[in-house]
């Protein structure tokens, strides 16, 4: 079995308890004496077995393997790809049975994470799941006053559009954003805009 590690807790000892995506469900598994091996960390996606015993609360995680990329040799793109995976355990964290479609997504972007500014792929990504959740909101009013918006257009936590009066945030023009939306590309974006919107992301899912 494959999947992604979303995150990892120190249990008694040298123990850790790690959460993995797969392609089907997230599962919690407990892990012997963890903290010893590096294989084990946020992010990393790994082949495993797990091991089930009516002794324990938990099923055990075994025969790990790490499935590398070569990005992961940049600190600074591990980083952010941390930063990004957090997020997707906080937005999934009460689930236990998903949809093939995070695991597809996360393991795509972990192929594109090395070949482009990550910031893009992980945006781009942000977009696919707002419309995968039906969160995508392409209305032409402002949720703060409810009024129509007009050629500049300002985004805050779920991506959600306001007047730029209204939320005191950086403006974007709307044709722009809607190329965004419907095209699910920042190619129309400067690099400084698609860091805007990765600021907006890191807020929550």
């Amino acid at each position: 079995m494959q999947g992604f590690i979303l995150k990892t807790t120190r249990a008694k000892n040298e123990d850790i308890i790690v959460t993995v995506l797969t392609e089907k469900k997230i599962v919690t598994l407990y892990r012997f004496y963890g903290a010893r091996h590096s294989i084990i960390n946020l992010g990393y996606k790994i082949d495993f077995e797990t091991e089930f015993s009516q002794k324990a609360y938990l099923p055990r995680l075994r025969n790990v393997t790490h499935l590398g990329y070569n990005w992961l040799k940049s600190q600074e793109r591990f980083m952010l790809w941390q930063q990004f995976i957090v997020n997707f355990f906080e937005h999934l964290k009460d689930a236990t049975e998903i949809d093939s479609f995070y695991f597809n997504l996360i393991n795509n972007a972990a192929t594109l994470w090395g070949k482009q500014n990550p910031k893009r792929t992980a945006v781009e990504c942000y977009i696919k799941i707002l419309q995968h959740e039906g969160r995508l909101h392409s209305d032409n009013y402002c949720f703060v006053c409810n009024r129509s918006l007009n050629e500049r257009i300002s985004l805050v936590r779920g991506f959600l559009p306001a007047h730029p009066l209204c939320v005191h945030s950086k403006d974007f023009d709307a044709k722009t954003l809607n190329s965004l939306f419907t095209q699910k590309t920042t190619l129309f974006l400067d690099d400084e805009s698609v860091a805007h919107l990765w600021n907006i992301m890191l807020e929550g899912f």
